[in-house]
């Protein structure tokens, strides 16, 4: 069994553990003020005491919009999915009311949405939309562990404060209003990295089109060279192992509320090191040396390539809330085109979660990631599959599986068991309460990987083969869309242990 220490992000673990004794303090007593909502929740057979009977229409005269400071109010109208001087009836208006709550919840710009309405009479009404906007700028000291996940980190890396970025991030979430972002980097520590990326996601009148762009120098002493007994192996050298330039532009589109493109073009400059690529022909089983070369790093033992990476994408969002889905459902396809240098490559694929209520606070979830590489012979750079971004499998976080086809599936039953609010020790009329939800859950996972290149010699077992795990967890999640996940997962190798996660799965 493996065990991990607590070396983990304790200002979550400290935020949770005074959210409960504040909770048990507080059980008894009346909230003093209208809970705040994490997630917007509206049945859709609710019918609003304000409106007309069954039956009848239901006409907005106009919206009116209350909260929104620094947020422009055509940013928050963009969301709303009642327009005045339409007519509706009393389902087609919860429908779309649930729907503008959703939206607006979305855009990550507030910490609550109420959409109500006031009758004026003859089937005539005005919506009211009230938000609460975040706090959106963020200079903080920046801390990172560079490990795929936690658990690597941990267990592999003994939590070493020398495979952290630490350093200085500024993030604005709505530098204008318009729901642009700007991110501005300086990281020391394991990655020496300078950055910048902006998104406007709309720049004409009709609110569909956008930009982003960005730039990033980095380097570092250790790279992944190699992938041995099913676990990414670092080669550390004293100076410099790797250096990275990437300047990048992309175009965005948005047609209607839930349907969205983007388009990106990126310059990449890549250099490593000689000793990075020396031919060899035996790995050692045990004791593995400061560096394992591997000349097929970038193929044909090149020390550096400049490509261009081409990547589109669509995306479905029909979901309540993106971060934690509980009802509808989101879709994501992608085409990838890397030119240049030797690493030439074509991938294709892409996930869905599918989220539904099956009795009061139960939900089922279902999701699926997949992706294709039609030339199997690349470089180990193009290489990454399972284990990276949507293709991780619960119970395998410590293992990486390199291929050119791979697929995931996971189910997972969950029960709400709490929904409460805390009051803020620190007076603010944006943050009175603090919302906490908390799901018990089971999960299985289901993988596999085609690896036709596969090296008997680098002992990798997982490749051509059907992988399987279960487990069961919980869940909290708290403002900022702030999601952790503490799971214990079996694998079919006999393995178990405890698990974090602070990120959602696609």
């Amino acid at each position: 069994m493996l065990v991990y220490c607590s070396y983990i992000n304790m200002r979550i673990l400290c935020f949770l553990i005074l959210t409960f004794a504040w909770r048990a303090v507080c059980m008894a007593q009346p909230a003093a003020t209208v809970p705040l909502r994490l997630m917007p929740v509206v049945d859709s057979s609710d019918t609003d005491a304000s409106m007309p009977p069954p039956g009848a229409a239901i006409t907005v005269r106009k919206v009116l919009l209350t909260g929104n400071k620094q947020t422009k109010a055509y940013i928050v109208l963009r969301e709303v999915a009642l327009k005045p001087g339409f007519f509706y009836t009393p389902e087609e208006f919860n429908k779309k009311r649930r729907l503008t709550q959703e939206q607006l919840m979305n855009t990550a710009l507030f910490i609550t949405v109420a959409v109500d309405t006031v009758d004026l009479g003859g089937g005539e009404i005005d919506l009211r939309v009230e938000v609460k906007e975040r706090w959106y700028l963020f200079p903080v000291p920046y801390f990172k562990v560079v490990d795929r996940n936690w658990n690597v980190w941990i267990n592999e890396h003994k939590a070493s404060l020398d495979r952290t970025n630490l350093g200085l991030k500024l993030i604005h979430g709505n530098t204008t209003g318009r729901n642009d972002k700007f991110n501005l980097l300086a990281i020391g520590g394991y990655t020496q990295q300078l950055g910048f990326n902006y998104s406007l996601p709309y720049v004409d009148k009709k609110l569909t089109k956008g930009f982003t762009t960005g730039f990033a120098y980095s380097r570092n002493r250790e790279v992944n060279t190699i992938t041995l007994n099913d676990k990414q192996v670092f080669s550390k050298l004293s100076e410099f192992a790797r250096k990275t330039i990437r300047a990048d532009f992309g175009f965005t589109y948005r047609r209607g509320s839930d349907l969205r493109m983007a388009l990106r073009f990126a310059y990449n400059r890549e250099r490593f090191d000689t000793a990075l690529v020396q031919p060899t022909t035996t790995y050692p089983p045990q004791e593995l040396p400061t560096v394992v070369p591997n000349p097929e790093l970038l193929g044909n033992g090149r020390t550096h390539s400049n490509f261009i990476d081409i990547h589109y994408s669509v995306n479905l969002l029909r979901a309540d809330y993106n971060p934690y889905p509980l009802r509808g459902y989101k879709i994501e396809g992608f085409s990838f085109l890397r030119l240049g240098g030797g690493l030439n490559m074509f991938q294709m694929g892409g996930n869905a979660t599918a989220s539904w209520p099956v009795m009061k606070n139960t939900y089922l979830q279902f999701q699926n990631a997949i992706a294709y590489t039609p030339n199997q012979k690349q470089p180990y750079y193009n290489l990454k599959m399972m284990g990276y971004g949507a293709l991780t499998m619960q119970g395998l976080e410590n293992y990486v599986v390199d291929g050119s086809f791979g697929t995931m599936f996971r189910f997972t039953p969950k029960y709400q068991l709490l929904n409460f609010h805390i009051r803020n020790l620190v007076k603010n009329k944006n943050y009175n309460d603090i919302p906490v939800k908390v799901f018990l859950k089971a999960y299985g996972n289901l993988g596999y990987v085609f690896n036709s290149n596969n090296d008997p010699k680098q002992n990798n077992i997982m490749p051509n083969r059907l992988l399987r795990t279960a487990g069961f967890g919980v869940d909290f999640l708290t403002i900022y869309d702030l999601v952790l996940k503490l799971e214990y997962s079996y694998n079919q190798f006999g393995q178990s242990g405890f698990f974090i996660r602070t990120a959602s799965d696609f």
